[in-house]
């Protein structure tokens, strides 16, 4: 189902995927269907218990886990917390509880796991949440698979005057530490970084366990990234079932390579793929940064917008390494906004988005603002679909070739487009990108309303040809002609020469 959705997706890059985010209108549609409630019971229901901007699908997965337990209507409906927690924190809740030896864990107990796991035993006993001759320590110790480290496991100095929650977390310490063969003090920063691993499961720990085993992850790499432990298995068993091949990409290899992609859900890597087909990002560029799936859709579609609105990142939207500008995208507005500051103006990608900060410092300390050539060709790749080659002999007879924003070189290129030149026109002409809009436009109508030049009577390469030669004879063909002001050309030649 995952993967018919996945190619939905795919073919239909203008469908908008708010049907993911409902409103009240549909959420209320949804309970009425469930429940059989009317429109206004559905209405009134959601507006008290503030389900108005809880997901469709999460409601209906919530009420589908709650009847497989047997749960009737009215219970769920009485019991509304059961509706506003994810189902799989209901089914962990549900798994620890089990565990622990909760024999009857009904919708009021479920829906306050949290509050009963905080009590001390004895009252739980008491209430008859728990059987009086459960041995609490020893049934968490029934759920550990190997025997050999359930059976070197002292539950000794537990009793009933113990929280049982204080139990469950000291054993699970204990299991980690012989399961991982980790110390104490590992545990302990373990337990101190990733709070919710208190509260898990046995059963779920372990399966997310062999699964990063299965991945490739040994020890020392499950205790740097503790976060693969309280991981929802469910998310890489589906990942890797439905889609194990993403954007061309092996899903175990990305998830080995990027950990946190473990943890992302199926749905999200359905929004974050259909976002960036929205955007025509291609596969290979999708390829180089399989890591942005571990973002929230939203992020990422905003991010997006943001560059697509910055004329300094938007020159970047067809750089092969776009997607890094996506995941450090902050890192990367921090850089220009410094830049900025310093009047810096050649943002290129190598200087906005290479993750060796070394580099950036580099180029602030050289003071240069010049562009790498590696950055300009290719953009003029992306720009013309040229080769290599043409682009060096093209660009390299100027001598302040890399001493242009993109951003300007767009500009010049999109201004000439709405001229009416045609881009193999432009092509052959390249230099003329190097140059200010303003200039253009300017020599541009000058040469329009001269008379004497016939202008409309040559070819378009010819006429681009014009243009360079009248704007650098007023600068007696030095190459100054690409600057829009006098101290820009002393500043840049006194910068070259250095």
């Amino acid at each position: 189902m995952l993967k018919n959705e996945l190619n939905c997706c795919y073919k239909c890059r203008k469908i908008k995927f708010s049907r993911f985010f409902t409103t009240n209108h549909v959420n209320s549609e949804i309970l009425s269907d469930l429940f059989g409630l009317s429109s206004l019971e559905s209405k009134l229901f959601i507006e008290k218990n503030k389900l108005q901007n809880r997901e469709a699908q999460l409601l209906m997965n919530c009420t589908k886990y709650c009847r497989k337990l047997g749960y009737t209507d009215n219970e769920i409906l009485a019991t509304p917390t059961l509706l506003r927690l994810h189902p799989l924190e209901l089914e962990q809740h549900h798994l620890s509880l089990e565990e622990g030896g909760f024999q009857s864990i009904g919708p009021k107990i479920l829906a306050r796991a949290r509050n009963y796991m905080r009590k001390v035993i004895s009252i739980l006993k008491s209430k008859n949440i728990i059987h009086e001759k459960t041995n609490v320590p020893q049934h968490f110790l029934n759920y550990i698979e190997d025997v050999n480290i359930a059976n070197k496991i002292s539950v000794i100095r537990f009793s009933d005057a113990n929280v049982w929650n204080e139990v469950h977390k000291s054993i699970l310490q204990s299991f980690l530490r012989m399961r991982l063969n980790a110390t104490e003090d590992e545990i302990i920063r373990l337990f101190r970084i990733h709070k919710t691993i208190k509260n898990k499961s046995f059963r779920v720990v372990q399966e997310n366990i062999a699964i990063a085993e299965d991945l490739g992850f040994d020890q020392r790499k499950l205790i740097k990234h503790g976060y693969l432990l309280h991981n929802y298995p469910k998310y890489p068993k589906t990942v890797l079932k439905d889609f194990p091949n993403l954007a061309g990409s092996d899903m175990r290899k990305a998830m080995w390579m990027y950990p946190k992609l473990v943890m992302a859900s199926p749905t999200n890597i359905i929004k974050i793929y259909g976002t960036l087909k929205e955007f025509d990002i291609e596969d290979a560029v999708i390829r180089k940064q399989m890591n942005v799936f571990h973002l929230s859709p939203t992020t990422v579609k905003l991010r997006l917008e943001e560059i697509e609105q910055s004329p300094d990142f938007r020159v970047l939207l067809k750089h092969p390494k776009l997607l890094s500008l996506i995941v450090h995208h902050n890192r990367a507005k921090s850089r220009l906004s410094f830049l900025q500051q310093l009047q810096l103006r050649c943002a290129s990608f190598t200087v906005l988005g290479y993750d060796d900060d070394e580099i950036f410092n580099d180029y602030i300390r050289e003071g240069k603002d010049i562009n790498k050539f590696l950055d300009v060709l290719i953009f003029l790749k992306k720009l013309f679909n040229v080769n290599e080659e043409y682009i060096k002999k093209k660009l390299k007879i100027h001598p302040f070739y890399l001493q242009v924003p993109l951003k300007d070189m767009q500009n010049t290129y999109d201004f000439l487009i709405s001229q009416h030149f045609r881009c193999s026109d432009i092509l052959k002409v390249m230099q003329i990108i190097l140059y200010p809009q303003e200039k253009i436009e300017k020599k541009l109508n000058e040469m329009q309303s001269n008379k004497e030049i016939n202008f409309e009577s040559v070819t378009p390469a010819k006429k681009l040809n014009l243009l360079l030669y009248f704007i650098e004879r007023d600068h007696h063909f030095t190459g100054n002609g690409i600057w829009m002001k006098y101290n820009e050309v002393t500043d840049m030649s006194e910068k070259s020469n250095q």
